[in-house]
């Protein structure tokens, strides 16, 4: 009884650090997307963004956004998640590889749009074009990625 609880416990404590990760690859993946389709607005109107700025600038974006935009994204991964192990034990091999990759992308991008929706505006900037939001929303597929590489496998 002692092993099966420890095997439980030590595949839950796997699965949460597997979650954690894949949030964070998410919001580094969007708040850096963010970042340089900020930076290539302000180059196009003219402002000159040495590497510097533009290093410090994206630093700054993803640890502003952690509090709001990574709540947000561990969130809607709570969620798409769930829905992915269980299309994805139901599925092709194929399909089943590419279920929390998907899932992630589709958790990015609905919160995207959830947020334009409750705001009627896109409250991030970076996401205010089709080709932001995208980029962002890739960001869901990297912590898909992750979380499909380090989270224990289900059997079956």
């Amino acid at each position: 009884m002692a092993s099966v609880q420890a095997t439980w416990a030590s595949t839950w404590g796997r699965r949460v650090g597997a979650f954690i990760a894949a949030a964070l690859a998410a919001l580094v993946g969007a708040s850096l997307a963010h970042s340089l389709m900020v930076q290539g607005e302000l180059s196009k109107l003219g402002v000159e963004l040495p590497l510097g700025v533009r290093l410090s600038g994206m630093f700054r974006d993803v640890t502003g956004l952690a509090p709001t935009l990574g709540v947000v994204l561990a969130g809607a991964f709570l969620i798409a998640f769930p829905v992915a192990a269980f299309l994805g034990r139901r599925s092709g091999a194929l399909l089943r590889g590419l279920a929390y990759p998907l899932a992630g992308l589709a958790a990015v991008a609905l919160a995207l749009l959830a947020m334009r929706l409750a705001f009627g505006f896109s409250a991030l900037a970076g996401a205010r074009t089709f080709l932001g939001f995208i980029l962002m929303s890739l960001g869901g597929l990297a912590g898909g990625l992750v979380f499909a590489a380090l989270a224990p496998k289900s059997p079956g």
